[in-house]
């Protein structure tokens, strides 16, 4: 696992999916697939979580205004252009995949279960994420 931290950007994979996202010609369609990839697959695999999960943060930061600890130089930039974008048809979708990345099904939160110190905050960080954007 790549991870120093337990927020949602303190990942390697996470700034991969970051990178695609900002890359994508299609935001709203790559988001729903990463969504799509997470809920109610049989097994949520690390990088599909993680997809799922930085996607659901950038919802959260447009809809909310949440600020993440990002290193992405020009990501606050970036996440200001997506203002112009009706992101909450696929608030329920954004949803339903935290909740897949936080199942039992999840190789995501089953490599942080292993983490006895850290895992209770990484779980919260993803569970206030989720009810924020349930508001």
């Amino acid at each position: 696992m790549g991870a120093w931290d337990h927020g949602v950007f303190d990942d390697d994979t996470a700034y991969d999916a970051l990178d695609d996202l900002k890359a994508s010609q299609e935001i709203m369609t790559e988001m729903e697939r990463y969504f799509d990839a997470v809920i109610g697959a049989e097994h949520v695999g690390y990088d599909e979580g993680h997809y799922a999960l930085v996607s659901a943060a950038v919802m959260d930061s447009v809809l909310n205004g949440t600020r993440y600890r990002c290193d992405d130089e020009d990501h606050f930039e970036w996440i200001k252009t997506l203002d112009s974008f009706d992101l909450a048809p696929l608030r329920q979708k954004a949803i339903a995949a935290i909740d897949a990345v936080l199942s039992d099904r999840s190789e995501l939160k089953e490599l942080w279960q292993e983490n006895k110190e850290r895992f209770s905050a990484w779980q919260e960080d993803k569970i206030s994420m989720r009810e924020r954007l349930r508001s």
